[in-house]
């Protein structure tokens, strides 16, 4: 049975949104370029993200290996458009941004852990918070 034809991307040169904001383009190894249609990036994202996991816990033979980027800034705002999220956002080294939706009575246990985790609350202190 022969192998399935798969494009091979093993380096990106270049990378651009299109005018329009329907498509981004990438520039790799192949001589032609790569068009992804919006509609699959948020899934592109997250399977990424997950396969970057993935891999790293298969080729390090650990099972608690995380996928993890360095944040070069945060910001806390609120989401314009629900009155009950906060928006969490984290910009990378080079500019990019990834932004996560957060209902306030998360936000407000995510809190809680961070003192706890980071001293700033003493345990006594912070009896009902769970670490997830």
């Amino acid at each position: 049975m022969s192998q399935p034809v798969a494009l091979a991307i093993h380096s990106l040169h270049s990378f651009e949104l299109t005018g329009d904001g329907q498509y981004l383009m990438l520039k790799g190894n192949q001589p032609d370029r790569i068009a992804l249609h919006y509609s699959v990036m948020h899934e592109l994202l997250a399977a990424i993200s997950n396969a970057i996991g993935w891999s790293e816990r298969v080729r390090q033979k650990k099972d608690d290996v995380k996928f993890t980027m360095p944040c070069e800034a945060w910001a806390v705002g609120k989401d314009k458009s629900e009155t009950t999220h906060l928006v969490l956002t984290f910009r990378l080294p080079g500019g990019a941004e990834l932004s996560f939706r957060m209902h306030h009575a998360d936000a407000r246990h995510m809190t809680e852990v961070l003192s706890l985790v980071t001293g700033l609350a003493k345990v006594n202190e912070a009896s009902s918070v769970q670490l997830q």
